[in-house]
């Protein structure tokens, strides 16, 4: 009977392991798909934006031959890529689309990771999903239209055309599908600015700040707070809705732990009968809630490490980017808090554990040994 006895709280107690191995993988695994969810974003957006990008307060060209834009310049501790953006119209055979055109001296480095690493005049670059909608294909000719009062001789507004030389996908749409990438001179000239002129300037490293007026600094973040706001308020109910299945592992920890408790009885007074303190005895089954939490938490630990290293190597779980800005879920794995999760672990399931230990200070071990 007694063997029964001890299988039935082994078991229990296994219970209690795999509750808890499944709340903190589930856990881990929410943390590390919301990190990585960010770190993607992050990651895309500071390729295309730089760093930060300086701008005139009103909105106006840039004059590159002012004195504190030759000194941002010349800064060696910054590398500084100046920029002309604007709105036109790409045509392509029937069809007409209103875009946004960036002209670059140097390409971001998410669109130089394909191999492109200049663009020359009469050149363009543009987004997969401006591509699909306009049925473009590399090497294709196609016309841009700025909205400037620059005219022919004839008195029609002027069009140039450009020659594809490849077609980038970043996963956000914003991009994809309304940017375009021409040379500095080409955007000069489609958008109506003077020599010496430009929209702004973009850090792509470097610690830039202290401008003084007209001009001021935006971070990537700054330009992009709304999309990080968001992922912040989602952040906390997904922690929140998983940490309730810890919880429920915790609730089978305490079952576990108070199953034992009177099942052994009978051990539990002898032990106070040949002298043995209840503080100690209360020290015992604490470090075997301990040693249940601490087992929860690493296997849960390696699991999700298992699921993790699974989905990065074999792409398993798919999205679709229209909606995600990726084509498959992201995992970024935080040892920091793998190692807070373990701590956690252990210490909740040693403080749960008080709860039926308190039966201890109430035992009586004559009414225990009554039939021994």
């Amino acid at each position: 009977m007694s063997r029964k006895i001890g299988s039935f709280s082994s078991y229990a107690s296994w219970l209690a392991i795999g509750g808890l191995s499944i709340g903190v993988t589930a856990l881990m695994l929410t943390a590390s798909i919301i990190q990585g969810f960010q770190d993607v974003v992050s990651d895309k957006l500071s390729n295309f934006e730089g760093l930060g990008r300086v701008s005139h307060i009103l909105g106006n060209p840039i004059n590159m031959l002012d004195t504190t834009i030759i000194s941002i310049i010349e800064n060696e501790n910054l590398d500084i890529n100046p920029y002309i953006r604007g709105v036109c119209i790409l045509r392509f055979q029937n069809k007409a689309e209103g875009i946004l055109i960036e002209g670059v001296e140097k390409l971001p480095e998410i669109i130089t990771k394909s191999g492109n690493f200049d663009i020359y005049p009469g050149q363009i670059i543009i987004g997969n999903g401006l591509a699909s909608t306009m049925d473009i294909d590399l090497n294709d000719i196609i016309y841009l239209q700025g909205f400037s009062n620059k005219k022919s001789s004839y008195n029609i507004p002027l069009v140039q055309s450009f020659e594809v030389i490849s077609i980038f996908e970043s996963g956000l749409q914003e991009y994809d599908n309304t940017l375009a990438y021409v040379s500095l001179d080409d955007s000069r000239s489609i958008l109506n600015y003077s020599k010496n002129t430009v929209s702004g300037l973009i850090n792509i490293s470097g610690y830039l700040s202290n401008l003084s007026y007209p001009y001021y600094y935006e971070t990537w973040q700054e330009r992009h707070a709304l999309l990080f706001e968001w992922i912040s308020i989602q952040k906390w109910p997904a922690y929140l809705m998983f940490g309730l299945i810890v919880l429920v592992g915790l609730v089978n920890l305490i079952a576990a732990i108070a199953m034992i408790i009177i099942e052994k009885s009978n051990q539990i007074g002898i032990l106070l009968a040949q002298g043995i303190t209840k503080p100690i005895l209360k020290y015992v089954f604490m470090l075997q809630g301990g040693i249940i939490g601490l087992s929860g938490g690493v296997i849960g630990g390696f699991l999700s490490i298992i699921i993790i290293l699974l989905q990065i190597k074999f792409e398993i779980l798919k999205i679709p980017s229209d909606i995600y800005f990726m084509d498959k879920i992201p995992f970024s794995f935080n040892y920091l808090v793998f190692l807070f999760t373990l701590i956690f672990s252990f210490a909740i399931a040693v403080i749960a554990s008080w709860i039926p230990i308190n039966r201890i200070s109430n035992f009586n071990p004559s009414r225990a040994l009554r039939y021994e």
